[in-house]
């Protein structure tokens, strides 16, 4: 329950006012049901389906949902590492734009890139024959389980930070195992909700590459993750899996 209780408090807008123990237990159960708080936010969204709007203004209302849901967190991420990764200077200098509030050009630029082009592929995806509501529920169920693994795969780039005092807490044995059977069973929900397993299996594929060729980068890069790279991978994960989606369904 404090694992969950965390969870809520710091991936969510939802509003836990208790001091929660943060020892191994709850931080390694924390990202060990991460992805679920993902399939939380999948669920709301997809009351929205029930809703007879465009698919545009659909579209627009389930990304909408996903950034109010999760406060900004990961994108906000996503716009410090744009900037950071942009500015093309030292990797001293790119810690520097990490923690600063400021947000500049590149940032802007690449996070209205992104939300516009969420929208639009999204969009195209809900107005596909073969679409299901099922594809709103567990994309960020995905997204948030490739976070858990990439953390538990990939080193700290500093030794400060609320990420750093996760990874020193964390049993990454423990979140790794739950995240590859969280993934599981993501996988399998899809498959058989669907009636198509090609989709689930090239989910698969696309996890996997996408995670070791985040983590080379991050690590070529930054030398490893911070909490704002790890929250730039949700937002990537979901856009690159919607994409699949739509060349899937097209």
């Amino acid at each position: 329950m404090n694992s969950l209780l965390l969870a809520l408090q710091f991936f969510t807008i939802i509003p836990v006012h208790k001091n929660l123990p943060m020892e191994e237990r709850q931080i390694s159960g924390m990202y060990s049901i991460f992805p679920w708080i993902g399939a939380s936010i999948g669920a709301i969204a997809c009351v929205l389906l029930s809703f007879q709007w465009s698919p545009l203004m659909t579209g627009f209302s389930i990304v909408f949902v996903g950034i109010l849901l999760s406060g900004g967190l990961h994108l906000d991420g996503f716009i410090d590492t744009s900037d950071a990764f942009f500015s093309y200077r030292d990797r001293l200098k790119r810690f520097e734009i990490l923690d600063d509030p400021r947000v500049g050009a590149f940032g802007v630029m690449a996070v209205v890139l992104l939300i516009v082009g969420k929208v639009i592929i999204v969009s195209e995806v809900l107005a596909a024959e073969s679409f299901h509501w099922i594809f709103v529920l567990l994309l960020p169920f995905f997204s948030r389980a490739t976070l858990a693994m990439l953390f538990g795969l990939t080193r700290s780039a500093k030794e400060s930070g609320l990420a750093y005092f996760f990874k020193q807490k964390m049993n990454v044995k423990v979140v790794i195992l739950a995240t590859i059977c969280n993934t599981f069973i993501g996988l399998f929900l899809i498959g058989w909700m669907s009636s198509s397993w090609f989709i689930p299996v090239t989910f698969a594929a696309v996890l996997l590459f996408f995670i070791c060729l985040y983590r080379n980068w991050s690590l070529k890069n930054f030398g490893g993750v911070t909490g704002d790279i790890l929250g730039a991978s949700v937002e990537i994960t979901e856009a690159v899996l919607w994409l699949t989606l739509l060349l899937l369904l097209s």
